[in-house]
């Protein structure tokens, strides 16, 4: 079975679509979301509606518990990042909230485990960005693929059969796709893997758009990396009135410049 592992949708309908395609052409057949249905994006309501229809599995995001108000509000008052997820409140329907507040937090299948942001705690929401975050998530689970998102950066991590813990793909993944492409591995004997499977609808370093594939019958994991289109989400979130982010501001700024 091939199982697309996607996160960070951030209320790009668009960009899942894409996303969504893409792994059915690759023959996917099931489907997991890391979280993230809500925040930052131009169409909540779409792209939940999209969600509750493509995803077999679907867990709880920091955003989509701001949104449905399960984080504390003096939290989410104080933070700006949630600024347009109390925004987004208003066009959801108390069923599309009620939705959001049982997702569970964790999953676990085929010798693999699926999470937001890391394994200690769930909700805590922390970032699984260097080679402690990644053992610290080894330490948490005992499954020997760990699945997770948050950060808006594809990466990988393995322990090896001798307890190291060492980045893979690094150099790949720091620069853009211009074309669809992968990143795959077979997985090791010996060997246990942190998967983090970056963002479907809101890239950042990277500026493409990134999910995974986890094939449990040939026991690999693939990274996609799909161009981002960047013209249609400023379209978007201009037509929508939605506050543009600060990394999106500073790209069109540099492209701006670039061309005097």
């Amino acid at each position: 079975m091939k199982i697309a592992v996607m996160s960070d949708v951030h209320a790009n309908p668009h960009a899942l679509d894409a996303a969504l395609a893409d792994a059915r052409r690759l023959g996917c057949t099931r489907f997991l979301l890391l979280g993230d249905v809500t925040g930052y994006g131009y169409d909540a309501k779409s792209s939940l509606d999209a969600v509750r229809k493509a995803f077999d599995v679907v867990l709880l995001g920091n955003h989509d518990a701001a949104c449905a108000g399960l984080e504390p509000e003096w939290l989410v008052m104080a933070n700006h990042n949630y600024d347009v997820d109390r925004a987004q409140r208003e066009t959801l329907a108390e069923a599309d909230l009620a939705w959001l507040r049982v997702l569970p937090e964790v999953h676990s299948e085929f010798d693999a485990a699926f999470v937001h942001g890391d394994f200690s705690p769930p909700l805590a929401w922390n970032y699984v960005f260097s080679v402690p975050d990644a053992a610290g998530c080894f330490l948490a689970r005992d499954e020997r693929v760990l699945f997770c998102g948050h950060t808006h950066h594809a990466a990988v991590w393995v322990r090896e059969d001798d307890g190291a813990v060492v980045p893979k793909f690094e150099a790949r993944f720091s620069r853009p796709a211009a074309k669809a492409e992968s990143a795959s591995f077979a997985l090791a004997k010996g060997c246990r893997y942190v998967v983090n499977v970056g963002s479907v609808g809101y890239p950042r370093a990277d500026l493409c758009s990134t999910y995974a594939i986890y094939d449990t019958e040939k026991g690999r994991v693939g990274l996609r990396r799909l161009p981002f289109d960047f013209k249609d989400y400023v379209m978007s979130m201009l037509s929508r009135k939605v506050q543009l982010p600060m990394w999106l501001c500073d790209l069109l700024a540099g492209a701006r410049g670039a061309m005097r």
